[in-house]
């Protein structure tokens, strides 16, 4: 019997000849490539540092660096006329979005106008018995309970439509055509002899200028009035 080799030889792999081709090629382009960095970095601030040709008569600029003044001036400009069609668009885009704005904030406020306005229906609907009694005159109502609810009823009719002045005149939120629609229910409404003499008591209540409109609404109705008792014709203005 043999005795058994206690130290077996040791086996060795060698590496794939591709994998050591590649990584000596490898230590070599990294030195490479950093020498051609630096000496064109070293050229670069070189004549950078000395950007002019002392010639025998007089002293010029080296040709590269007058041809890269160019170039950049050129991107400067260039990047400059970018510049302002992109603050044009940015600014036409504000524009955009204020008017977008400004058509939403009109758009909810007529919206709340006619919600007030079916709200002030359904409250005429409902106090229909009182609401007819406003064709009477003033004075002809002797009853202090229903006074009191025609008084209330017509201050919602007047902060009602002074609010629609306001959004007109002071706003201009209303277009022309709303407007024309909205003068027609005021007419309607001071048509009512209660509704006008009632307003001959609390007319300084109001605003200013709600005041000259009502007034001069109301002038215009009396004297319609007048013509239809004298037999002859008269007509509301289509503005006040």
């Amino acid at each position: 019997m043999t005795p058994k080799n206690r130290n077996p030889p040791k086996i060795q792999i060698q590496p794939p000849i591709e994998n050591t081709r590649l990584k000596r090629e490898t230590m070599w382009t990294k030195p490479i490539i950093i020498l051609i960095f630096g000496t064109i970095l070293g050229l670069a601030f070189g004549l950078i540092l000395n950007p002019l040709i002392f010639l025998a008569d007089r002293v010029e600029v080296h040709l590269w660096l007058e041809v890269m003044h160019r170039v950049l001036t050129g991107i400067g400009g260039l990047g400059t006329f970018i510049a302002l069609i992109f603050l044009y668009r940015q600014f036409h885009l504000l524009q955009a979005q204020s008017d977008l704005v400004q058509k939403n904030i009109a758009a909810s406020l007529d919206a709340q106008l006619y919600v007030r306005l079916d709200s002030f229906n359904r409250f005429v609907f409902e106090h229909s018995r009182e609401y007819d009694l406003l064709d009477s005159d003033y004075t002809q109502i002797d009853s202090m309970e229903e006074r009191s609810k025609l008084h209330r009823m017509c201050e919602l009719g007047y902060t009602f439509f002074e609010e629609i002045y306001k959004h007109h005149i002071r706003m201009q939120l209303l277009e022309t055509e709303d407007w024309e629609e909205w003068q027609q229910n005021l007419i309607h409404f001071f048509e009512k002899p209660y509704v006008r003499g009632y307003w001959k008591k609390v007319a300084p209540r109001y605003a200013i200028s709600f005041q000259g409109m009502a007034n001069q609404v109301i002038k215009k109705i009396e004297t319609i009035h007048e013509s239809k008792a004298k037999g002859t014709r008269a007509t509301l203005p289509n503005d006040f």
